[in-house]
């Protein structure tokens, strides 16, 4: 659904949770992954059950691997240049999968999860001697309208 930019209201917000969801790469790395959310906005227009009718995030994603040290190597003398090295898409299982949580200032409780779609190696080393590897990232986004259960 397109939303217009100007009808959208940016919401403070607290985080609740925000751990990493893991994957097992089929060389054996785990790997990490998040979305960190640095702002939320909601379209002033709700449903009938007062849901906002859209969501928007500005975010980051950030991943990590915890690479087997039968994997790691020297690392490259050449950069690694994502518009001309070509990686080998590489098979993965979802470890576990966590929904991130943010409550905003107007009582909505923002649910983020990243989904992992898909995962290339690349021959090339990081500075740890690692393999690299190029990770798409979706997000999942669900809302919750948020109660207090303080007293």
């Amino acid at each position: 659904m397109s939303t217009d930019a100007q009808n959208m209201i940016e919401c403070d917000f607290v985080v609740l949770s925000e751990d990493y969801s893991r994957y097992i790469l089929q060389d054996g790395t785990i790997l990490k992954v998040k979305i960190v959310v640095k702002k939320i906005f909601r379209s002033a227009q709700t449903s009938p059950e007062g849901y906002p009718i859209a969501i928007s995030l500005d975010s980051t994603n950030a991943v990590a691997a915890i690479v087997q040290p039968s994997e790691k190597g020297k690392p490259s003398k050449e950069p690694w240049d994502p518009r001309r090295d070509i990686g080998k898409e590489i098979k993965f299982e979802p470890r576990e999968e966590k929904w991130q949580e943010y409550v905003t200032n107007d009582g909505f409780k923002i649910l983020v999860k990243p989904v992992v779609v898909k995962v290339l190696k690349y021959d090339k080393r990081n500075k740890y001697g690692e393999p690299i590897y190029a990770v798409n990232v979706q997000a999942i986004i669900n809302v919750e309208k948020f109660t207090s259960t303080a007293t």
